[in-house]
Formats: C-alpha cells, structure tokens, sequence
C-alpha cells in the first residue's frame, strides 16, 4: 500500500498563549444581543490587542484558521451586560465603568449610543486565566476580565490584575462525625499514612 502524500503548507500552526498581563485593546466591532436567559440583553464585543509584542494577536489566530465555520477568537469577545431595572450593582458599575474607560482612551470620544462608533477605538484590558470544563477536561483561557484606560496601561499605572477564575478541583468528601472526627473515605485510604 503507497503512503499517502503530505503538504508542508498546511502543517498544524504552533499555538500561541496570550500571557496573563494588562494590554491596549482595538475595538473590532460591538454588537447588542439578548441574554440566553430572555431577561436583557448584553453587548458582544469583539477585540484585538492594538499595540506590543502582541499586536494583533487575535486577527493572527482568525487568519490561521482552517475551520469551515470561521469565526472571531472567543477568547477576544466581551460580554458587557447592558443594564436594566432589577440589575444588580455590579451590572451598572461594569456599565459605567466600561464606557468611563473607553471615553478617557480616545481623547474627545463621547459614547452617544450608536455602537457603530465604537468600532477602531482604543481601551485598555486586564487579563486573566479563566478555566472551563468540557467532557471532564479543564481547558485554560486568557480572557479579558475587566477593562481600564489605554494609558494607565502604557505607564504601567494599572493596578492589580485580577485574580484567576479556576475551576477546583474533584477530591473526595470529608465529612465529620458526630463525634467531631473526620470520616476518612475508603478511596482515600492508601494514601493518608497514619491507617
């Protein structure tokens, strides 16, 4: 049986991880869109890194796709929820936050509620490590966590990142006695020493 012939072209790309970090983000495009839940809506907003080492990051990724069903890096879409009455705080604060930050990154810009003009303006980001589970794998993402002003993040003057949002781990219940000690697992017995 003959071997199949190869092509050198169409080699698997070498992955790229996008370090945790604060970066000056582009706005590629902001659309509206109802919540899963039918309750509101929230903005899906799409971005690339603007400026670095990692300019345009995520447009590299979209142009080395292979994939049919080509579509924008999940990992550079905001969800941003648009507030409404009953919103919790952190919504509206989000919300305020978001817009705060866009107007003091693009010197004149005032949001007047056409999400067209958003699209090309400049912000900046705090990235994280969020995991996801998927068929009982844990998959690490760097997303965009909350955002900030372009220049705080040019002078390093951004403050903390944010912590990582990690999925734990399974580990076997421990669970208490009435008589206040622990009831140690059978599955568990071959590795705690002292049984």
């Amino acid at each position: 049986m003959a071997l199949p012939k190869y092509d050198k072209s169409k080699r698997r790309k070498t992955f790229k991880q996008l370090p945790i970090g604060a970066y000056v983000l582009e706005i590629k495009s902001a659309k509206e869109d109802p919540n899963k839940s039918g309750n509101g809506s929230h903005l899906k907003i799409a971005f690339d890194i603007a400026e670095g080492e990692y300019k345009d990051f995520y447009m590299e990724q979209w142009n080395n796709s292979t994939s049919e069903d080509k579509r924008w890096p999940l990992d550079a879409i905001y969800y941003l929820s648009v507030p409404h009455s009953g919103s919790q705080s952190f919504v509206e604060e989000s919300w305020n936050t978001f817009f705060a930050d866009l107007e003091d990154s693009n010197n004149g810009f005032v949001f007047s509620g056409d999400l067209k003009t958003l699209k090309g303006k400049l912000i900046g980001g705090k990235f994280r490590n969020e995991q996801s589970e998927y068929n009982g794998n844990i998959y690490d993402h760097i997303r965009l966590a909350y955002t900030c002003v372009a220049d705080d993040v040019r002078s390093g003057n951004y403050g903390s990142l944010p912590k990582d949002k990690l999925i734990a781990p399974l580990t076997p219940a421990v669970q208490t006695s009435p008589e206040g000690f622990i009831d140690i697992p059978d599955s568990i017995e071959d590795e705690v020493p002292f049984l």
